[in-house]
């Protein structure tokens, strides 16, 4: 599968040297004089360009997207390149770096190496679909969907991306619906800037009343189930998400747990979407829960005691 490599370009910018260089420095021209609103110009490029400079989307670029066998999502690969940080990677694309383990469990901290492959998630309400009288085309880089086994035009265009079919053919000049496996579909356009968190929060909820229900089903269907206490982990600050999923140190991928909150005893249920990296959080952590589980279970801290209970 092709990936998507990401060019650099770093910049370090130190505030006390740009307010020293306007404010000290002679100007070329005697009669040129840097007005407030320059100086003003020049400390906002110094405060908002701090951290992880990186640009990881260029014109050049094209994303190449699956869905999570899992979780069903929309799942693009990264090619992390010099200089990128897991930070600033997970802050481009709205999100943070705990947000990205469910996707990579093979991450063991949030250190990476150049070449390693991230798996990133992106919501479909930061996909352009339609063009529209304002679109420029230089603000915005092609999604490329890749085909895979038992998928068809009907089901990718209206119930992954929620258009017709009529214009995926038309993109990709289709003189009908017959398509193959390993196929690449234009089937939208993503934006250079990346992805605000606000996009992310914006996200229609599903029917959590249902979602909930099919999951406690499930559960009840498990044989052997063992009990733990221990502590488990949510990101407070991270974005909200409609899923329930968590991550556990043994049980197998797809596993329901039941989760209850040992404070208000409040009860959840979540599949186990990865395991827990090994280095990333202490031994007393027992369970990752996604937020919106944490809601559920009325969790006010980060770390909250729990007892689960799941199949072996």
């Amino acid at each position: 599968m092709n990936t998507l490599i990401l060019r650099k370009q770093h910049r370090h910018f130190s505030l006390a040297n740009l307010i020293r260089y306007t404010l000290i420095r002679p100007h070329p021209c005697r009669r040129c004089k840097l007005s407030i609103l320059s100086i003003f110009m020049l400390i906002s490029v110094a405060t908002f360009a701090t951290g992880d400079s990186t640009k990881y989307l260029t014109g050049k670029d094209t994303l190449f997207m699956t869905l999570d066998e899992n979780t069903g999502e929309k799942i693009f690969e990264h090619k992390i390149v010099k200089g990128q940080t897991l930070y600033g990677l997970a802050r481009f694309y709205g999100m943070n770096e705990e947000q990205l383990f469910p996707y990579n469990p093979s991450l063991k901290s949030n250190k990476v190496s150049i070449g390693q492959i991230i798996r990133v998630p992106i919501p479909n309400i930061a996909i352009k679909r339609y063009k529209g009288d304002n679109f420029k085309r230089w603000k915005f880089i092609p999604l490329m969907f890749i085909v895979k086994p038992k998928d068809n035009l009907y089901k990718i265009a209206k119930r992954v991306f929620h258009m017709a079919p009529d214009s995926v053919m038309a993109w990709n000049g289709l003189q009908g619906d017959v398509i193959a496996p390993g196929q690449r579909l234009l089937v939208g356009w993503v934006s250079m800037e990346g992805v605000p968190d606000s996009l992310r929060k914006a996200v229609i909820k599903p029917k959590i009343d249902a979602q909930k229900q099919e999951l406690s089903e499930k559960f009840k269907k498990q044989k052997q189930t063992v009990e733990v206490r221990g502590a488990a982990f949510w990101q407070i600050k991270g974005n909200a998400t409609t899923d329930y999923y968590c991550l556990h140190r043994t049980a197998k991928t797809g596993t329901i747990i039941s989760i209850t909150n040992g404070v208000n005893n409040k009860t959840a249920f979540a599949k186990v979407i990865g395991k827990i990296p090994d280095s990333a959080y202490s031994h007393e952590v027992i369970l990752i829960v996604a937020p919106s589980v944490a809601k559920v279970l009325g969790a006010k801290d980060e770390k909250f005691f729990v007892k689960i209970k799941y199949a072996e």
